[in-house]
């Protein structure tokens, strides 16, 4: 007779056994806690991401992230294998980003998804045709995909794998990265503490779910409040180790960040930097160390900034009765605050000389060409620089660009012009510039009538704003301007009057417009401020305006002749169109010296300054602190010869303007630095990658489609309702022999699937009436049959399919 094991022997086993029925329950409290720890990891990151100035919604990306958690923890339970996994999990995140991000338009739902699958369209159409297309939508759908990622690979390898490191390290190197590249203001390392401190608890409850299991397999019962006291210890162990980490000295992190900053200027990361450029919109942090001050596609009204006296640029160009601009772009829409570009085209040159096509309208009568030699400085430039209006680059490079004279597509508004390589230390490049020699009085008789690109409502020319407006009214009304180019004259002149200049203002409130709190509050600002309220007062009078950046003229080496550019330089300023002379230069920032042309005197002789004050201040405006008068650049003086650059005594000019940037360190001799190989296979990948998903995209649509769709076109909609019947008990293993009645396969699945017994029963016999009984007399019939035939197919399919689902997924199904 066969011996029973001893209870002693069995006691493992059982225990065994119920736990692991235990393990197979749908969630416990240890689940929910784990969901909600992974849940706030993936929460710092988005916040991060935000808080650094990149253009994403939270509202889309964050309910994305905790439906994405919850879809891997359902995977995670279900039978899927991992490559199943992963291509369901694709098709719902898609579905989940497009539904998140159409609730969150402003019009109704269907619109809605309309509006995004447009917007998706036209950005998919910019990136395969060279077009600009910085769609904050779009970006912010595909963050949304990357988080929906993390968050079902958080829950998968959590609840499926126990690997606890592969949900920490992909958003922890994402919340990394963008800590180390933002050099902001904004305290993002209070979100790599959260991180960090989840982290560690989630490793506690990983070590303790094993060390569970073990006990539980080897008979040993764990105390109920054990759980809660190790969590309890390791969130006071984790903050202790956070702390230990926080006071230990970095002598040496300084040199690695800034060898990391090098990285980032490297020829590679930047040719996929110009790809993401014309894609998305950039982050709004200063960056790597470039001259480009002024180099991103938006330039936000913001709070006190600080600038260097490293040397960026020489250039070598004649002496002028009027200063120098050193222009970099352009920005045309202004909104709140925030300026971006008009360019919808991105065009790429390889031969040289880049010639700029500009026809008279853009161009404009009496100008002058004038050459120049850019050498770069101590910071890399990832922009060519000219004179307004650049005419000629020797060089290869990228220009963005909208066309003024559509279809024909032959004369170009200029917005930026790129170098195909960064351009390094010492590297050298030619320019041709048709510089405007108009006098005022030339100005004064091209007239209003602009040409129709010119007068969009969009770009140049704003909407009118009571307060600004009544205010610009009245600054032309006292100065007695009749004419565009005086009343511009009159603004100017106001401003530099009227506004205190300051690097040191606080950023605007929120919800304030920057330019009221300039002109009727605060009463200070720097030359983005200036500029900024000039084109809006002259917008709202109806003359077109834009905002021109780069630097302004800097100083002159006696010993080389070279206009010495320096960060202190960076500047920005007025650009107005007049008929027949094209864009030309004003300078209304009172720390810069005033812009004037043959016949300014004669006008100013005439006509009283203006001393209007807005209305609504109610104290006198404050007189600038600060009010240049340096000789011109034709009457400067030499200054002591002193062959070392970059620290040669230069003439002084006045103190330019601001943009935020670091202080950057001296910057050694200016010397070529050895050249980097172009190198573009990163592009390549990351395009192929994207074509990849858009790919598998398509063909999971086509997969729904050709399961639900395939054959049925020509039904009616009572037979394409049975048709899908049949086709979707397969689905839960349902066979019914194709040699049984109508009545009997009813019967048969009214037995099987008792959750949809009336809609099959309804399906069924409007089947049976349409194919037996023949034409019905009333012709409202066959409209009534196909509404109910319709929503009885709709319940029907919604049961067969939880049914499908609980027999894949057996541990979320038993009741």
């Amino acid at each position: 007779m066969e011996s029973q094991p001893s209870p002693m022997r069995t006691a493992p086993y059982q225990a065994q056994d119920s736990i692991s029925r235990r393990w197979r329950s749908p969630i416990t409290l240890g689940d929910l806690s784990a969901l909600l720890i992974i849940s706030v990891m993936l929460t710092m990151p988005a916040l991060a991401i935000t808080a650094a100035g990149w253009s994403v919604e939270l509202r889309t990306i964050i309910p994305v992230t905790l439906i994405g958690v919850g879809f891997g923890f359902v995977l995670a339970r279900s039978q899927f294998s991992e490559l199943m996994a992963l291509i369901v999990s694709l098709m719902y995140g898609i579905g989940a980003v497009i539904f998140v991000a159409a609730i969150h338009q402003p019009v109704v739902f269907i619109d809605g998804v309309a509006e995004v699958l447009r917007r998706t369209l036209d950005w998919t159409t910019a990136l395969f045709t060279g077009g600009i297309n910085t769609d904050d939508l779009v970006f912010t759908m595909l963050v949304a995909m990357l988080f929906w990622f993390l968050a079902y690979s958080a829950g998968w390898h959590l609840f499926r794998l126990d690997r606890v490191w592969r949900v920490i390290l992909p958003p922890g190197l994402i919340l990394l990265v963008n800590t180390i590249i933002y050099s902001g203001r904004e305290p993002l390392d209070i979100y790599l503490v959260f991180f960090l401190m989840m982290s560690l608890l989630l490793i506690v409850r990983s070590n303790l779910n094993a060390r569970q299991w073990d006990w539980y397999v080897s008979g040993i019962r764990m105390p109920r409040t054990m759980r809660r006291q190790t969590a309890a210890i390791g969130a006071f162990l984790a903050i202790l180790a956070l702390a230990i980490a926080w006071s230990i000295p970095t002598s040496n992190l300084q040199e690695r960040l800034d060898a990391f900053q090098r990285f980032l200027a490297a020829d590679p990361i930047q040719q996929i930097s110009e790809v993401w450029s014309r894609l998305f919109t950039p982050i709004e942090g200063e960056g790597p160390a470039t001259t480009d001050y002024y180099g991103g596609d938006r330039l936000n009204l913001g709070g006190a900034v600080r600038l260097g006296d490293e040397v960026v640029l020489l250039v070598d160009a004649p002496r002028s009765k009027h200063r120098y601009y050193w222009r970099s772009r352009v920005y045309e829409r202004y909104t709140a605050g925030q300026w971006s570009p008009s360019a919808d085209l991105r065009i790429t040159d390889q031969s040289a000389p880049l010639e700029l096509s500009m026809n008279a309208e853009v161009i404009g009568q009496k100008r002058a060409a004038v050459s120049q030699v850019f050498t770069v400085g101590a910071a890399n430039s990832r922009l060519y620089y000219a004179a307004p209006q650049p005419g000629l680059i020797a060089a290869a490079g990228r220009i963005d660009l909208i066309y003024t004279d559509k279809p024909n597509n032959s004369s170009m508004n200029v917005s930026v012009i790129r170098p195909l390589k960064v351009l390094k230390r010492g590297a050298a490049y030619n320019v041709s510039s048709l510089i405007s020699t108009a006098t005022a009085a030339d100005l004064r008789s091209a007239g209003s009538d602009y040409p129709e690109w010119v007068s969009n409502p969009n770009l140049y020319v704003g909407q009118p704003n009571g307060r600004v407006l009544n205010l610009a009214q009245q600054i032309v009304s006292e100065a007695g301007a009749g004419n565009p180019y005086d009343q511009a004259k009159a603004i100017e002149q106001w401003l530099r009057g009227s506004i205190t200049y300051s690097e040191t203002i606080p950023a605007p409130p929120p919800g304030v417009d920057p330019v009221e709190w300039v002109l009727f509050d605060l009463r200070q600002g720097y030359c983005t401020y200036y500029a900024t309220a000039m084109i809006v007062m002259l917008r709202h009078l109806g003359i077109p305006a834009r905002l021109a950046a780069g630097f302004s003229q800097g100083d002159v080496d006696a010993a080389s002749g070279q206009y010495v550019v320096r960060e202190r330089d960076a500047h920005t300023w007025v650009e107005v169109y007049f008929p027949g002379y094209g864009w030309i230069e004003f300078e209304p920032t009172t720390a810069e010296e005033p812009y004037n042309r043959e016949g300014d005197s004669q006008a100013s002789a005439t006509q009283q300054p203006p001393s209007s004050q807005p209305t609504s201040s109610p104290t006198p405006s404050p007189s600038p602190t600060r009010v240049p008068s340096p000789t011109s650049p034709a009457t400067q003086t030499a200054p002591e010869e002193n062959p070392s650059l970059p620290t040669m005594t230069a003439t002084p000019s006045p103190t330019p303007t601001a943009t935020p940037v670091i202080i950057p360190t001296i910057a050694p001799p200016i010397v070529p630095d050895e050249p980097t190989p172009f190198f573009q296979p990163l592009v390549l990948l990351a395009l192929s990658t994207s074509l990849f998903l858009i790919a598998l995209a398509l063909m999971l649509a086509f997969l729904v489609w050709w399961w639900e769709w395939r054959g049925m076109s020509g039904l009616s909609p009572v037979s394409r309702a049975y048709a899908r019947l049949e086709r979707y008990i397969q689905l839960v293993g349902i066979r019914v022999g194709s040699n049984k009645t109508t009545l009997e396969k009813r019967s048969e699945l009214q037995k099987r699937i008792p959750a949809a017994k009336e809609p099959i029963r309804a399906i069924s016999d409007l089947y049976t009436l349409e194919r037996y009984r023949g034409t019905s007399k009333d012709p409202s019939e066959p409209a009534r049959h196909a509404d109910t035939a319709e929503k009885a197919w709709y319940r029907t399919r919604g049961k067969i399919i939880r049914r499908w689902l609980r027999r894949l997924m057996p541990r979320l199904g038993r009741d």
